[in-house]
C-alpha cells in the first residue's frame, strides 16, 4: 500500500498508511478486494446499551456511584460523568434479550433505574435526552497475516480498526493509546524502508502485549452473556473455567476488603493485569477465603422479575 485515494480523486502518497478509523470504516473489506482480506474473530452476540444523559440545575458535578459498572440480575447499569455538570447512565442487556426492548421508552427506563439505589439519584435531574438505544458493539478483532507473513505491507491497523471490545469497561481509548505508542516503538525500531518487516514486528508486537488484553475481554463477554441466558430462563449460570469463577468471586468481595478494591481498581484500569494485581499479591488466597457465602451479586438491585414488573408498569 503506497498512499490514499480520497472521494474527490485525490491521490495521497505515504511510506505507511496507518488507519484509523475506527470499528465502522469499510477498510476490511477494501482490502477483501484486492484478495488480501484479514483474519476476524467476532462474537456471535453482544450487548445493548439503553442511555440516558442528565445534567445538574446549577452546573454542579451530578451525584456518582461507588462504582461506576455493577453487575445485576441479567443487567449491568454503568454512569459515567462528563463536562459542566452532565453525566450519563446506562442499562446495559444482552442483545438477545427481547423482554428488556422496552427499555425504550423513557418511563420505563426511569422505572427500572429506580430499582438500583446506587444510580436511582443519578436519574433525578434534568433529563438532556429520550432514551438512546445502541447495538452492533460486538468484540471483534482484525489480523492481516498468515502463516508469519503479513496479506498487504504499507498499512497498519491501530486502535478499534484493530480490535474492539465491549464498550462498558470504558477501556477502548487506552487500548488505541498503547497500540499507537507500540506502532510509534516499531517505526523507531526499523525504520519504513522495509514494509513488510514493519508489518511483522507491529503484528509481533500487538499479539504480545494487546491481544491478551482482548482475549480477556472477549472471554467475559462470553461467560457474562451466557450468565444473561441462564437468568432469563431463571437459572444459575455455572462453569469449570477457573478464570471467570476467580472474578466472579472478587467483584461479590470487594467491599469486604481495600486490597482486593484496589486490585480490581488497578485491572479494571488497565494499570495492571490479574495475575499482578491479584495472583503475585497474594490476595487470590483472601478472596477465596472471603467468597463462601456471598451472593454473586454485591451491590443492591432487583430479581429479574421485579424488573421486568417495573418495566411493564406493573
Amino acid at each position: 500500500m503506497t498512499g490514499v485515494l480520497t472521494r474527490d480523486g485525490e491521490s495521497l502518497t505515504a511510506d505507511l498508511v496507518v488507519d484509523a478509523g475506527g470499528r465502522n470504516l469499510p477498510v476490511a473489506e477494501l482490502l477483501a478486494g484486492i484478495g488480501a482480506a484479514p483474519d476476524e474473530q467476532r462474537a456471535e452476540t453482544g450487548f445493548r446499551y439503553y442511555t440516558r444523559f442528565f445534567r445538574s440545575a446549577d452546573g454542579a458535578p451530578g451525584p456518582q456511584a461507588p462504582w461506576p459498572l455493577c453487575h445485576h440480575d441479567s443487567v449491568s447499569v454503568l454512569s459515567a460523568p462528563g463536562d459542566n455538570g452532565t453525566w450519563s447512565v446506562t442499562l446495559v442487556t444482552s442483545g438477545r434479550d427481547q423482554e428488556l426492548r422496552a427499555l425504550t421508552d423513557a418511563d420505563a427506563w426511569q422505572r427500572a433505574l429506580k430499582l438500583y439505589p446506587w444510580f436511582a439519584p443519578l436519574g433525578e435531574a434534568e433529563p438532556l435526552t429520550d432514551v438512546q438505544a445502541m447495538g452492533g458493539t460486538e468484540s471483534r478483532r482484525l489480523r492481516a497475516g498468515v502463516d508469519g507473513r503479513p496479506l498487504v505491507a504499507g498499512i497498519v491497523p491501530v486502535g478499534d480498526a484493530w480490535a474492539t471490545v465491549n464498550p462498558q469497561f470504558g477501556t477502548g481509548m487506552t487500548m488505541g493509546f498503547r497500540h499507537a505508542a507500540l506502532l510509534r516503538d516499531a517505526v523507531r525500531a526499523v525504520g519504513l524502508d522495509d514494509p513488510v518487516d514493519l508489518a511483522l514486528r507491529f503484528d509481533r508486537v500487538t499479539e504480545t502485549f494487546l491481544a491478551p488484553v482482548w482475549d480477556t475481554f472477549a472471554l467475559w463477554d462470553r461467560h457474562r452473556l451466557a450468565e444473561i441466558d441462564a437468568e432469563i430462563r431463571g437459572g444459575t449460570y455455572t462453569t469449570a473455567d477457573e478464570a471467570w469463577n476467580l472474578q466472579v468471586a472478587v467483584e461479590a468481595v470487594r467491599w469486604m476488603d481495600p486490597e482486593v478494591l484496589r486490585g480490581l481498581a488497578e485491572v479494571a484500569c488497565l494499570l495492571a493485569t490479574p495475575e499482578e494485581a491479584l495472583l503475585k499479591t497474594g490476595l487470590v488466597e483472601k478472596v477465596l477465603a472471603l467468597a463462601p457465602g456471598t451472593p454473586r451479586y454485591a451491590e443492591p438491585g432487583p430479581t429479574r422479575r421485579a424488573l421486568l414488573s417495573a418495566v411493564q408498569g406493573a
